[in-house]
């Protein structure tokens, strides 16, 4: 078997090769080499020149910002196109999704846009400032946008300005979000500083020189490349137990071995990592700093992607992209059309897409992407952060702080009273972040509250229903959509119409329907429970029309399904104008 970092010579040349993740070789023999199939599997045609990368968003959908000054979704499979959007102004070579599917683009108006799923505006924001470099986005759903003023904002994806904060220095390169939510950003100044939750600084690093790029390892390691070619690792920091204000961070290692701009970084699962130099080198490093194994190759700009078998689709300066395969270096595939190639996307179906600036996307049949920061701003969301479903605190962990033990114990009782008095107190924060610097552990405490009768066998009389739905309402207010997951199992046993309608709202408030799981969901509950009252059909109606307008359209046909339903509803006359006015406020 080869292995990441494995050397060997190729022939005669005095090269040495990095195997990136490469797959099983039989001992008896290399199989006989492949070459690539450099003929596109479909080409799409747009109004003007794609001079930069596309994104991709959680489900198969593929969106490119073209010089025509529209965003595009296309079907990455096939190359059909789903929506047109043209916000207004030209838009700047800036994409990102976020973790709930939102695609976000500005143009040169200083205005930032969220769009939804369904190619519908779903909020814009006027900057103070243009952005410095390109956003990140962390795996609640939250967005930070560093300025050209030295200022970044944190924005909810619902386009609530979370908080602002000073760097007092503009960033050097895009920044980078932990599993923790913890936001790395470089300065000019050389230095690095992370961010918390709540926009305080909790640590900062001093480099010699300004960084040019940063990355992830699958140790949440930080690998910061900089423009004086140096190469620092950072431990995964939590900030959990910082008494200081802001904590000195020294490297794991750091080393120099060349003198170039760092112009990308590749990270593996395992912690190790490859790193391209503006000169033309690549040097592959194991999780201790230690050179495992260096090639050329001169990448026109941006990071390469990298598949699961380590081959490696790479930008080059020629404005071809080159297929580096593993089992045989110097046997490359040059993909190259009528002009250059944008930074290329290979999707979470194995499909590589890359604009070029004769106004045409172009796919290739390439292989399913590798696990770790193995393409340009880490994946295929471009939001440089790795998406995580955990929580940020587990459960034995909280159990160590004595005022969650107190609260556990509250949100599990028999007793009515003292569960809705932990309710109250969670109620009684205004505002959320506040509350969640007060109760780190809160959403540990709400999936007590939702699951006691639902996903927990406990006797019924003292499961209390009007505590479920006063947590599905808490869930839907916070600014991490990924508790989705948990409404979604808890409804599927949901039995109670009151808890049922409170549930069927906060999956619309919380809106994220990529999928259409959420949508399917309250279609097979309502017709499994049948109409539980007028109120519940109305409530019903509302959080299907959430459903449609945060997602821009119907993202199951059981939508359509469910409408028919309600409109057929026997209810009364002044109930039956407010369900037509319901449904068509959508």
């Amino acid at each position: 078997m080869l292995i990441f970092g494995e050397r060997r010579q190729i022939m005669d040349c005095r090269v040495i090769c990095v195997v990136f993740l490469v797959p099983i070789v039989s001992l008896a023999g290399a199989e006989k080499f492949e070459r690539f199939d450099n003929k596109p599997i479909w080409r799409r045609a747009f109004g003007g020149e794609i001079n930069t990368f596309p994104a991709q968003g959680p489900g198969s959908d593929v969106y490119i910002v073209a010089e025509d000054r529209a965003l595009h979704s296309l079907n990455g499979d096939t190359g059909e196109v789903n929506w047109i959007y043209r916000p207004g102004g030209k838009l700047r070579s800036l994409l990102m999704i976020g973790a709930d599917g939102t695609i976000y683009i500005q143009n040169d108006r200083r205005e930032f846009f969220a769009v939804t799923p369904g190619g519908t505006g779903r909020w814009k924001l006027l900057l103070s400032a243009e952005m410095a470099v390109l956003p990140a986005g962390s795996s609640d759903g939250r967005v930070f946008l560093p300025l050209l003023s030295g200022e970044m904002l944190c924005v909810s994806r619902r386009g609530e300005i979370l908080w602002t904060i000073d760097m007092g220095s503009e960033a050097s390169a895009s920044p980078v979000v932990n599993a923790d939510g913890l936001v790395w950003i470089p300065l000019n100044s050389g230095k690095i500083i992370c961010v918390d939750t709540w926009g305080e600084e909790i640590a900062h690093v001093s480099l010699d020189e300004s960084v040019s790029t940063l990355a992830l390892d699958g140790d949440e390691r930080i690998w910061a490349g900089g423009y004086d070619g140096a190469i620092s690792v950072f431990p995964h920091y939590t900030g959990r137990h910082s008494q200081s204000a802001s904590t000195q961070l020294d490297p794991v290692f750091r080393l120099k071995t060349e003198s170039s701009r760092v112009t990308a970084i590749l990270t593996t699962s395992s912690k190790q990592g490859l790193v391209f130099y503006a000169t033309g080198e690549a040097v592959a490093y194991s999780e201790d700093g230690e050179e495992t194994g260096r090639f050329r190759i001169a990448l026109s700009s941006g990071a390469p992607s990298v598949s699961t078998d380590g081959t490696i689709f790479a930008p080059v300066s020629d404005g071809s992209i080159r297929v580096v395969h593993p089992d045989a270096i110097n046997a490359h595939t040059k993909l190259q059309v009528g002009s250059a190639l944008s930074e290329p996307l290979l999707t979470e179906q194995g499909m590589l897409i890359a604009g070029g600036r004769d106004w045409i996307l172009y796919a290739w049949k390439a292989g399913l992407p590798g696990s770790g920061w193995l393409q340009f701003r880490g994946g295929p969301l471009r939001s440089g952060t790795l998406p995580t479903s955990s929580a940020v605190i587990d459960r034995k962990t909280a159990r160590k702080d004595s005022r969650f033990l107190i609260r556990e114990q509250m949100a599990v009782s028999d007793s009515l009273e003292q569960r809705m008095k932990l309710v109250e107190e969670i109620e009684s924060y205004t505002d959320e972040l506040t509350m969640r610097k007060a109760l780190p552990w809160v959403d540990l405490l709400l999936e007590d509250l939702v699951s006691i009768g639902t996903i927990r066998s406990v006797d019924v009389k003292s499961s209390h229903a009007l505590v479920r739905a006063a947590g599905y309402q808490l869930i839907s207010k916070g600014i991490d959509f990924r508790l989705r997951g948990l409404v979604l199992q808890c409804l599927r046993n949901e039995k109670d119409p009151l808890a049922l309608a409170a549930g069927f709202r906060a999956l619309g408030y919380i809106g994220s329907d990529w999928d259409g799981a959420s949508m399917r969901t309250i279609y097979s509950r309502y017709k499994a429970l049948g109409p539980q009252g007028e109120r519940f059909i109305l409530e019903t109606a509302r959080a299907l029309m959430d459903l449609i307008r945060y997602n821009g359209g119907v993202s199951d046909s059981s939508g359509i399904d469910l409408i028919n339903r309600l409109l057929s509803s026997d209810i009364s006359n002044v109930n039956k104008k407010e369900l037509l006015f319901i449904l068509a406020d959508g």
